[in-house]
C-alpha cells in the first residue's frame, strides 16, 4: 500500500544510524527522531506553497525513500556502514514467555488499530476534522471553525495521520501513530532501565510495565495524542543520558536532544511540562564544566526546537496574539489561584484518579473496595487544608470531581492503580537502600519524573480526564521500577508481579470501551459506519439521514454551523459529516464554517479554498435542547429549513 511509503524511511533510517557498538534500540529511537523531523519539514514546505495533494505528497516520500536508498547503499559500498541485523540475545524461558505477552499485547492493539475507526470524541471534534480540513485547504495555515481546538493544538500526531490519509484514501492508518508511539516507548523504557543499570531482567520487567498500562493500552488503538508525545519526552530521556558521560555534550547528541524537545511540544502542550526538568538536569549538568562555552550546545538545540515549532508559532500569534494557546484554554486548564493548599488538594486528587486498586485486580468479591474510605480520607484532609473539594478556580468543570474514581475502560479516564502501587514501592525501596540513593543519576531521573507530576499539579486544573496527563509519567517510570526491583528482589517475586501485570492488562485489551474485541458488540460484528458513532450511538440516524439526504441534492458547497455560542465548545461531531458525505469518491463535497458573525474564529475567508465560497446548504447542529433552526442569514442570502432532524438542520437558500 502507498501508506507503507511513509513507514520505510523508518527502516532505512535504523540500518543507517545502527552499527555493531550500539544498542539496536538507541538506533530506532534514532531513526524515529529523524523521522519525526522529516515529516515535520516536508509538511511545513507542502503547506507554504498549498501543495499538501496526493500528487505532491507520493512523489516528496517517493523521493525520500529512493535518497535514503542511495545514502544507506553509499554507506555500505565504501564500508561505512554493514548491513547489520540486530542481535537477539539468548534469554531464558520465563523472560521469553514475559516477552511473548508484550508481543501479544501489541499485536492485539496494532489489530484494533486498523480494524476500528477513528471514534473517540476528541476526534470526532478536532483530531480528525483538523485533518480533512488540511487535505480540503491543501496547507496548515489557520481556517474559519467553530472549534479553536482544530487551529490552537499543536499538530504533529495529526500531521502523521494527513500523510497516512492522504496516501490511503481513508482513515483506517489513522490510529496507528498512537501505536507505533507505545512500541518505541515500550523499547525506549527497557533501554533507558538499561542506561540506569538495570540487568537484562530489570529491563523486560520494565518493559511488562510500560506495555500493561491500562491507559497506554486502551490509547494505543485511538487518535489521542498522549502517547505520540510520550515516545519524544523518552527520546529526550534517553539522549540526555547518553550525554552525562561527556564532559561537552557530543554534537549528534545535542541534535537529538533538540529534535526530541522540539517534537514533543509540537505533538501536545505538555510537553513543555515533561521536558522542562530533563533540560534543566541537562542545563546544569554541564554549566559548570563549561561555562561560557555552554552557548554552543544551548544555541543547538534552541534552534533545532524552534526550526520545528516556529511556523505553528506564527499561525497562532497571527490569530490570537499568542504562540501557544487560545484565551479560553487559560480558563479551562489554567488555576485561578496559586497556593500551597490548593497545590496539595490538586497532588492528592490526582493521585485518587488512580485509587480503585480492588476492582483492577478483579477482587471485588473477595475484598470490599477502598474507594468510598479514600474519598472520605481525601475529604477530611481537605477540611484540614481549607479547601473545597471542587474548588471551581482549581477544578474544571465545575462539580466535577466525584471522589475515587471505579474501574474504567475509557481511554479518557482510565486510571493505573496497580503501577502507582508499585512506584510507590519502588521509591520507598529505593530510599531505604542506601546503594540505590548513591546512584546519582538514577536521583535526578527519579526527580524529573516527580517534578513532572508536580509540575502538571500546579499549572493545570483537576479535570475528569487528567489521568490522560500521566501516562507519559507512568511511562517513564517504567524504567526505574524495572531497575530497583531487578537490584533488590528475587527473580521468582518478579516474575511473579510481571505475570499479574500481564493477566490484568488482559481486560483493558479486550474490553476498550470505544473498540472492544471480546464485548457482545464489538469491533468485528459491527459495521465501520456504525463503529464511528461507538460513544454516541443515538446521533447516527440523524448523521445518516442528513447524509443521505444531502446525497439526493447536486449541492458540494455545504456550510457547516456547529452551534450559536459565541465562543463555541468540542460538542459537536463534524468529522462524521466529511465521511458520511464523502463515501462517493466521483464527488468531490467542499466545506466551511458558517459562523455567529461575532466568533472570533470567522476568518481567514480569504484563503483557498474560501475565497467566493457560497454554500448552497448549510448544515446546522445544535444542542439537543434547543429549537431546530429555522432560517439562517448568510452573506446577504436567506437560507431556509429543507430537512431537519435533532439534533441536525439542513437549510438552502430560499
Amino acid at each position: 500500500m502507498l501508506a507503507g511509503l511513509l513507514l520505510i524511511p523508518l527502516v532505512i533510517l535504523f540500518f543507517i544510524f545502527h552499527n555493531p557498538e550500539r544498542d539496536w534500540r538507541s538506533s530506532v529511537l534514532s531513526a524515529g527522531v529523524a523521522w519525526g523531523v522529516l515529516v515535520t519539514f516536508f509538511t511545513e514546505f507542502l503547506s507554504l506553497f498549498h501543495i499538501i495533494t496526493f500528487a505532491w505528497v507520493l512523489a516528496l516520500w517517493l523521493l525520500t525513500n529512493l535518497s535514503l536508498g542511495w545514502i544507506s547503499y553509499r554507506l555500505i559500498k565504501t564500508g561505512k556502514r554493514k548491513l547489520y541485523l540486530p542481535q537477539i540475545p539468548k534469554i531464558t524461558p520465563v523472560s521469553l514467555v514475559l516477552l511473548s505477552g508484550v508481543t501479544v499485547i501489541i499485536a492485539a492493539t496494532s489489530v484494533i488499530a486498523i480494524v476500528a475507526p477513528p471514534n473517540t470524541w476528541d476526534s470526532m471534534t478536532y483530531h480528525m476534522a483538523r485533518v480533512v480540513h488540511w487535505i480540503q485547504n491543501r496547507h496548515l495555515a489557520h481556517y474559519p471553525t467553530y472549534y479553536s481546538a482544530q487551529l490552537v493544538h499543536p499538530p504533529f500526531a495529526e500531521v502523521v495521520i494527513l500523510h497516512l490519509q492522504i496516501l490511503s484514501g481513508g482513515d483506517r492508518f489513522a490510529n496507528l501513530v498512537q501505536t507505533l508511539s507505545m512500541i518505541g516507548s515500550i523499547l525506549g523504557v527497557s533501554l533507558i532501565a538499561k542506561q540506569l543499570g538495570a540487568d537484562r531482567r530489570g529491563q523486560i520487567f520494565a518493559s511488562v510495565f510500560c506495555a500493561t498500562l491500562p491507559m497506554g493500552i486502551l490509547q494505543a488503538s485511538s487518535t489521542q495524542n498522549d502517547y505520540a508525545v510520550c515516545f519524544w519526552v523518552v527520546c529526550l530521556a534517553h539522549y540526555i543520558l547518553l550525554t552525562l558521560p561527556y564532559r561537552n555534550p557530543p554534537i549528534n547528541l545535542t541534535l537529538g536532544i533538540g529534535a526530541s524537545c522540539g517534537l514533543a511540544v509540537f505533538t501536545k502542550s505538555s510537553g513543555y511540562i515533561y521536558a522542562f526538568p530533563f533540560m534543566v538536569w541537562f542545563f546544569l549538568c554541564y554549566v559548570n564544566q563549561m561555562r561560557w562555552k555552554m552557548w554552543k550546545p544551548i544555541s543547538i538545540i534552541s534552534v533545532i526546537f524552534l526550526s520545528l515549532n516556529i511556523n505553528h508559532y506564527l499561525r497562532n500569534f497571527s490569530l490570537y496574539a499568542s504562540p501557544i494557546s487560545a484565551a479560553e484554554y487559560s480558563i479551562d486548564y489554567k488555576p485561578e489561584i496559586y497556593s500551597i493548599p490548593t497545590w496539595v488538594s490538586n497532588i492528592i486528587r490526582n493521585l485518587s484518579l488512580h485509587a480503585d486498586i480492588v476492582r483492577h485486580l478483579g477482587l471485588q468479591g473477595v475484598i470490599e473496595p477502598t474507594i468510598g474510605k479514600v474519598a472520605k480520607l481525601i475529604t477530611i484532609i481537605h477540611g484540614f487544608l481549607g479547601v473545597d473539594i471542587n474548588d471551581t478556580r482549581i477544578t474544571h468543570p465545575p462539580n466535577s470531581y466525584t471522589g475515587v474514581p471505579g474501574l474504567s475502560f475509557d481511554e479518557n479516564v482510565a486510571g493505573n492503580p496497580l503501577h502507582l502501587l508499585l512506584i510507590f514501592l519502588a521509591i520507598c525501596i529505593f530510599i531505604c537502600y542506601k546503594k540505590l540513593r548513591n546512584n546519582r543519576e538514577v536521583m535526578i531521573y527519579v526527580l524529573c519524573l516527580i517534578c513532572s507530576f508536580l509540575l502538571i499539579c500546579w499549572m493545570l486544573k483537576l479535570q475528569p480526564y487528567q489521568s490522560r496527563h500521566h501516562l507519559t509519567i507512568f511511562v517513564l517510570f517504567s524504567a526505574f521500577v524495572g531497575l530497583v526491583f531487578c537490584q533488590n528482589w528475587n527473580r521468582h517475586i518478579i516474575t511473579i508481579l510481571a505475570v499479574i501485570l500481564l493477566v490484568t492488562s488482559g481486560q483493558f485489551v479486550l474490553l476498550n470501551k470505544s473498540r472492544p474485541i471480546a464485548a457482545e458488540t464489538n469491533i468485528f460484528n459491527t459495521t465501520r459506519k456504525e463503529l464511528y458513532f461507538t460513544q454516541r450511538p443515538q446521533i447516527i440516524k440523524p448523521y445518516s439521514d442528513a447524509a443521505d439526504f444531502m446525497k439526493t441534492t447536486s449541492c458540494t458547497e455545504i456550510g457547516l454551523s456547529l452551534g450559536a455560542e459565541k465562543v463555541p465548545s468540542g460538542n459537536y461531531w463534524e468529522y462524521p459529516f466529511w465521511v458520511l458525505l464523502n463515501e462517493n469518491k466521483n464527488r468531490v463535497n467542499r466545506f466551511k464554517h458558517i459562523l455567529n458573525p461575532e466568533n472570533f474564529y470567522a476568518l481567514r475567508p480569504e484563503m483557498y479554498p474560501y475565497k467566493d465560497f457560497k454554500p448552497c446548504a448549510i448544515i446546522a447542529v445544535r444542542r439537543d435542547k434547543e429549537p431546530p433552526v429555522a432560517m439562517l442569514n448568510f452573506e446577504n442570502t436567506k437560507y431556509i429549513q429543507k430537512w431537519s432532524s435533532k439534533p441536525i438542520t439542513i437549510l438552502m437558500p430560499q
